[in-house]
């Protein structure tokens, strides 16, 4: 398990926009190892250090490097864990042949179809038709069915695709004459049967116009009734991660996440899902719970990747408004310990040490200097 970080200014200073990925357990290590970078960089020349110790008045200790200034500042450093997850879209389902004949057309794989439009055809004739709705087509729509909301999702859409040009139909949950004459209106137009009768394979509906996913018969094929045909979806991208059920109760529905894509770029999320009922792992592994992410902002709907790995940075513990610098600053000053240098009055630089904390986004929590001193860093 890996650990990356976010961070919140809540002062001046130096912001950092990259996350690091750090393993939890050797964040000291890390640490220390990216600090004896920096001062062999610098040459540095000090090995141990007292709480006022430094050079003499008016040296640097970055000599050999060029550098900035940044302000120490509080901050909010987030710890984050990551986990896998795979790049989806929302709502997905594989759709049936509505009747048994040959596949005569089917949309393109990653075709957007709207409402009014056709998914296949079968013996040349159009099905699949999609209308907009949260319901399922789950029965068959016709005069004498009881009372439903399915009826009052099918009547707003023949209404919007202009099939009641007498403004005869009241769109309620009730099936009467006016319902049935726009399905034949809509059934005439579309070269359908005119019976006022609507199958389950006629109509498809979805939250919004419906991806085309992978197709599961190729045209020419033979099909029945209920063959598979294509995976459909709405335009929603989620993530899905199988999380560890040990984890569950660190992640809550309407949490937000960071999403790293394959190309590196980041894009933020919300967590819409928490599975309740764990899957047993295989050949000894932890079982699992599925969450869901949402993709958040214009960026999101960007992305054109489809089953393509994530990482999901899911926040585990915040140190708020705390003292703050670049890591970049923190110098090795022997046994374990750090300094950073400080810059005074007049360009004077001295090296005062730090007690270390919470390590997040490049910064790190230190005690040991006041708020708007000005540090050193490398640029």
């Amino acid at each position: 398990m890996t650990a990356t970080t976010k961070l919140r200014s809540t002062s001046g200073g130096l912001d950092a926009d990259d996350a690091i990925a750090t393993p939890r357990r050797r964040r000291g290590a890390r640490l220390a190892l990216a600090v004896s970078g920096l001062a062999v960089a610098g040459g540095l020349a000090w090995t141990t250090l007292g709480s006022d110790a430094g050079p003499p008045a008016g040296s640097a200790v970055n000599d050999r490097v060029a550098t900035a200034i940044a302000v120490v500042g509080r901050r909010d450093l987030v710890d984050r864990e990551d986990v896998e997850g795979t790049l989806s879209y929302a709502g997905e389902k594989t759709i049936g042949a509505a009747t048994r004949g040959t596949l005569t057309r089917v949309r393109a794989e990653g075709a957007t179809v709207r409402r009014g439009q056709s998914i296949y055809s079968i013996d040349a004739q159009a099905v699949a038709y999609v209308m907009y709705g949260q319901v399922p087509m789950y029965r068959t729509l016709q005069a004498g069915i009881a009372n439903g909301s399915d009826v009052r999702q099918l009547e707003r859409n023949l209404v919007a695709l202009g099939y009641d040009p007498y403004d005869a139909v009241e769109v309620d949950s009730r099936w009467d004459s006016a319902t049935t004459a726009a399905v034949i209106r809509w059934q005439k137009d579309r070269g359908m049967t005119r019976d006022g009768v609507v199958e389950p394979g006629d109509v498809v509906f979805g939250d919004g116009p419906i991806r085309v996913g992978e197709h599961e018969a190729a045209v020419g094929d033979a099909v029945g009734a209920g063959t598979p045909v294509a995976v459909v979806s709405s335009h929603r991208r989620v993530v899905i991660v199988q999380l560890a059920a040990s984890r569950q109760a660190q992640v809550r529905r309407g949490q937000r996440v960071r999403v790293t894509l394959p190309d590196g770029s980041q894009v933020a999320g919300r967590v819409t899902r928490v599975g309740r009922v764990a899957t047993a792992g295989k050949d000894g592994a932890e079982a699992t719970v599925e969450l869901r992410v949402a993709l958040l902002g214009k960026r999101a709907r960007r992305v054109r990747l489809d089953r393509a790995p994530v990482t999901v940075s899911i926040a585990a513990n915040t140190a708020q408004g705390v003292l703050a610098v670049p890591v970049t600053a923190l110098v090795a000053i022997g046994d374990g310990r750090y300094g950073v240098e400080v810059q005074g009055a007049g360009g004077v630089r001295r090296l005062v040490a730090v007690t270390t904390g919470a390590f997040a986004d490049g910064y790190v929590e230190i005690d040991g200097v006041a708020p708007g001193a000005r540090v050193v860093v490398p640029r």
